[in-house]
């Protein structure tokens, strides 16, 4: 059965929500020490390479497939912006995942973070709080999404007309935080010497 490309949409959207969550949960270890928040942080750390790799290329498939596979929706400029880091990523933090090599994470750090500022300037775009330049509107308009799930956006009014209103450019901002959060877990307190979380 041929999934529509609404249908898949929606899919990514719930990923990008559980992604989110991640972050949340991510940020809520840091801030609330506790065992059972230091131990889940040593074994995330254990996987931060791999989950932000897979991460960083579902979106980077996920975009090319609604582009040149899905309905053909042509990429607004700050969409491009987005892609060229998150293509980036991908690919850097495969190889990083392939050579686990953890001295890339200073790198990723960057590109993702940049990422994620395009990201937030985006969403601020669609949603009205700021107006995009004459040169965007001109041609593919960078604040009218293609497909919105669980929500839509007012254009005539500021902010979401429905929650959570999920578009491209939120799944967008998910991934780069939740790769960013992935990449600034804290090293365990007692690492072999591979770097790696020590046995307990």
């Amino acid at each position: 059965v041929r999934m529509s490309v609404t249908t898949l949409h929606d899919v990514f959207a719930v990923m990008a929500m559980v992604a989110l969550a991640g972050v949340v949960l991510m940020v809520i270890i840091r801030l609330v020490p506790s065992v059972a928040a230091v131990r889940l942080s040593d074994r995330l750390y254990r996987l931060q390479l791999p989950l932000a790799a897979l991460v960083a290329c579902t979106a980077a498939l996920g975009s090319l497939y609604f582009s040149e596979n899905g309905n053909h929706w042509v990429p607004c400029r700050f969409c491009w912006f987005q892609r060229i880091f998150m293509y980036s990523l991908a690919v850097v933090l495969l190889l990083a995942t392939i050579r686990r090599d953890r001295a890339i994470r200073p790198y990723a750090v960057t590109l993702a973070g940049i990422g994620l500022l395009v990201a937030i300037w985006h969403n601020l775009l669609e949603r009205g709080v700021v107006h995009e330049s004459a040169v965007c509107a001109a041609t593919v308009p960078c604040a009218n999404p293609y497909y919105v799930s669980f929500g839509h956006i007012n254009p005539n009014t500021l902010g979401p007309a429905g929650f959570p209103s999920i578009t491209l450019t939120v799944m967008a901002f998910c991934g780069f935080a939740a790769i960013l959060a992935l990449l600034l877990l804290p090293e365990p307190l007692e690492v072999d010497d591979n770097g790696e979380p020590a046995a307990s």
